[in-house]
């Protein structure tokens, strides 16, 4: 794809994190790339990520757990950029708690942006995309989705309905040209995952601890996880569909260094 060529995408979550840098991988692989966050976010550095590539960032204020909201942002994007070709549907949040003090209202928070707006997103996206017959999505999920760590239940339970609506939706749009993958991010270096250190004794061995767990032995930076987004969003990815791509420095795969009877290298 040269710089030239029009084409559009849309990413949630964008104001921060794997969104912006998604956005900005979109940007320089030639895509104008409409922002969307929550309205009281702030869009500033995103914008320049993308911009500074030379292509237009559009940011939209949208309450993703709201229908009407996200049919409206879709419309809007259209009318300002063009029929969107791809989407990354990444907004999404994390409470952590054990599961006895999870409440009722955590649980419908966690469900209503990491799920239901998800679904609304993946909704829209099919519904601009089907009358052109083109179009890819890629949902984020996590690699908590694929393995169990204590004190997640709640979020863990949206992101692997994600990784089914993924498989799901993958069959369905196959026939109308719409790829639909989604991609499981580990431990990375977003607002989100290191607001949690905050309430920790001691938040420099519990980082410590989080990327001694990984068997690359480090955190990822959002830019290495909006790599496999961008690709999976592109016509190299042209034969992919249904797929779950797993970017964890082989956390849920392989045991970390310094299993016995084998050298650190």
């Amino acid at each position: 794809m040269t710089s030239s060529d029009r084409r559009v995408a849309l990413v949630t979550g964008a104001a921060s994190g794997i969104g912006m840098a998604t956005a900005a991988a979109l940007a320089r692989d030639g895509f104008d790339v409409a922002l969307l966050s929550r309205a009281e976010d702030d869009f500033g550095a995103a914008v320049d990520a993308v911009e500074r590539h030379g292509r237009q960032g559009l940011p939209v204020g949208v309450d993703v757990g709201d229908p009407h909201a996200v049919r409206d942002a879709f419309e809007r994007v259209e009318r300002a950029l063009g029929p969107i070709d791809a989407v990354h549907n990444n907004a999404g949040i994390s409470i952590v708690a054990p599961l006895v003090d999870t409440t009722d209202e955590m649980f419908d928070r966690l469900v209503r942006t990491n799920l239901t707006g998800s679904f609304y997103t993946l909704r829209e996206a099919a519904r601009v995309m089907q009358p052109r017959r083109r179009g890819a999505v890629v949902n984020t999920a996590s690699e908590l989705a694929l393995i169990g760590q204590a004190g997640y239940v709640a979020y863990t339970a949206t992101k692997g309905a994600i990784l089914a609506m993924t498989r799901s939706a993958a069959a369905e749009l196959a026939s109308w040209g719409i790829r639909v993958n989604s991609v499981c991010p580990g431990t990375t270096k977003t607002p989100m995952f290191l607001a949690e250190f905050d309430g920790a004794a001691d938040p420099e061995a519990e980082f410590a601890d989080n990327a001694a767990s990984v068997a690359m032995q480090r955190i990822a930076e959002p830019a290495e996880i909006a790599e496999v987004v961008a690709f999976l969003l592109s016509d190299r990815a042209s034969y992919v569909t249904g797929a779950q791509v797993v970017a964890d420095g082989g956390r849920t795969n392989c045991v970390p260094v310094g299993t016995i009877g084998v050298a650190a290298q």
